[in-house]
């Protein structure tokens, strides 16, 4: 692998994409691959060189550490080798040389490539008490976005909704934000609404859901 000056990533992410893949990488140990975590470094603005491959809020994934130089040094190696492979992709621009640091920004491509990322393995984080309130995500997507549509219910199917109708989905915690993610994602905002529902008295919901809720009563 050929010496090279440390790397500094300029992130363009909005605030919410850095913090989501920032809790995606950090929880979820399939997501903590050498390629996802690559971009979560790319994501959040950080630096690689041998020695400080991650920013602080990403340490426990890819911190340096002296006393395991051999296994660090190929660590670093793998990712290295990520960042160039993105960067042959056309994933990276380089911006500029810096007060010794060269500088890269994710293009547009990129950022697709982490929102697709950040869309697989996005996840509802469960309350640990329930408000008793239902969340209702009803849709009603053209056949022209048909391939969008089957996202949005593999999605949702995938994130533990129940299928009380054809293009009714529900399900009992918050996901505000996870829902408004995935209509920006898939380009589907006009066609997806969610709303807070008070009561249910279809008794399969309540089934359905009833070893998620049974101890957040």
């Amino acid at each position: 692998m050929p010496k090279h000056k440390p790397i500094k990533f300029k992130t363009t992410l909005k605030p919410n994409l850095q913090k989501y893949i920032t809790e995606i990488i950090k929880e979820n140990q399939k997501a903590k691959s050498i390629l996802n975590a690559t971009l979560g470094l790319i994501a959040v603005g950080g630096i690689l060189t041998f020695g400080a491959v991650f920013p602080a809020l990403l340490g426990e994934i890819g911190k340096i550490r002296h006393k395991q130089k051999k296994e660090s040094y190929e660590q670093y190696q793998k990712i290295w080798h990520s960042f160039n492979s993105l960067k042959k992709r056309r994933l990276l621009n380089f911006i500029k040389e810096e007060n010794g640091y060269l500088i890269y920004q994710i293009n547009e491509k990129g950022k697709k490539k982490i929102e697709k990322f950040i869309f697989d393995e996005l996840k509802i984080k469960n309350p640990y008490q329930w408000d008793k309130k239902w969340r209702l995500v009803i849709f009603d997507i053209p056949e022209i976005r048909r391939r969008e549509r089957a996202a949005l219910r593999k999605k949702l199917t995938d994130l533990g909704f129940y299928q009380c109708q054809k293009s009714a989905w529900i399900y009992p915690f918050p996901c505000d934000k996870e829902i408004e993610f995935i209509k920006d994602i898939l380009n589907i905002k006009s066609f997806v609404k969610l709303f807070l529902v008070e009561e249910i008295d279809d008794g399969k919901v309540i089934y359905y859901f009833k070893n998620l809720i049974k101890n957040k009563l």
